[in-house]
C-alpha cells in the first residue's frame, strides 16, 4: 500500500479499537503489572507524559524514529525511546506535550506532523510515569535536529523490522535501580529496546499486522 493508503487505514482503525494491553504485554518484562493493578498499588497519581510515535515515507516504506538517551537521565540513562517527555503546565494536551518534546529533542517541526490518535497508555514504575503514545505523520522525512544534551543518537527504523524475528530476543536487562530484569527486546541499528518502549512497539506491530501492511 501507499503512504497515503496506509495514514488513512491506521487512522480508521485506532479510530475504532486498539489492540492494547494484550500487545504490549507480549513484550513486557517479567512481573509486568496492568496500569489497573499499579493504580491500586500506588499511594500518589502518576506524572503524565507523552511520546511522539511518527510516521513518515521513506524508501517506499514506512518509517518511524526513536532516539538513544545519553547515559546522565537518570533512571532511563543509555535507553532507547521514543522522543517525548512530561506533560508542562503550558501544554494544552498531551498531543502537544510529545510534539513539543518531539521538536526540543530531535528538531521536528510541529506544524509538519497530523495526529492520528493515540495508543494505550503505559505505566513505568520505576519514575512514576503515565506515558500516553501519540500516533502521527509527517508527509516526508523530517528535517532532524538532533539536541546533543537530551540525545546521543536518532534511530530511523523501517517499520517492517518489526515483523522479523531475528530481530527479537530476550535477556535480562539492569533497571534503572539497579536491579537485573528479565525482558524480551526489539534489536535495531545494534541498540536492544525493551520496557515501556518495546511494549509501544508491540502495539504498534499488532496493529500494522492487522492492516496487513506487510501486503
Amino acid at each position: 500500500m501507499n503512504f497515503d493508503e496506509f495514514v488513512q487505514k491506521i487512522r480508521n482503525l485506532i479510530a475504532t479499537s486498539l489492540p492494547g494491553e494484550a500487545a504490549q504485554f507480549r513484550m513486557a518484562p517479567m512481573g509486568r503489572l496492568t496500569i489497573d493493578q499499579y493504580r491500586k498499588l500506588q499511594k500518589k497519581s502518576p506524572r503524565q507524559s507523552a511520546v511522539l510515535v511518527c510516521f513518515y515515507p521513506l524508501n517506499n516504506s514506512v518509517y518511524t524514529a526513536l532516539i538513544l538517551r545519553p547515559s546522565d537521565q537518570g533512571v532511563h540513562s543509555d535507553q532507547v525511546s521514543f522522543p517525548g517527555g512530561a506533560h508542562e503546565i503550558q501544554d494544552a494536551s498531551l498531543e502537544e506535550t510529545a510534539l513539543r518534546e518531539a521538536h526540543e529533542e530531535i528538531g521536528i517541526d510541529p506544524a509538519a506532523v497530523e495526529s492520528l490518535g493515540r495508543l494505550t497508555p503505559v505505566y513505568i514504575p520505576v519514575s512514576n510515569y503515565l506515558v500516553q503514545p501519540v500516533l502521527g505523520f509527517a508527509a516526508s522525512r523530517p528535517d532532524f535536529r538532533l539536541n546533543q544534551s537530551e540525545v546521543i543518537k536518532i534511530i530511523e527504523s523501517d517499520c517492517k523490522v518489526f515483523f522479523n524475528d531475528s530481530h527479537k530476543g530476550r535477556q535480562f536487562f539492569k533497571s534503572g535501580l539497579g536491579s537485573e530484569i528479565e525482558a524480551p527486546y526489539y534489536e535495531i541499528d545494534r541498540q536492544k529496546i525493551w520496557g515501556a518502549t518495546a511494549m509501544i512497539l508491540s502495539e504498534i506491530e499488532a496493529i500494522l499486522k492487522e492492516l496487513n501492511f506487510l501486503l
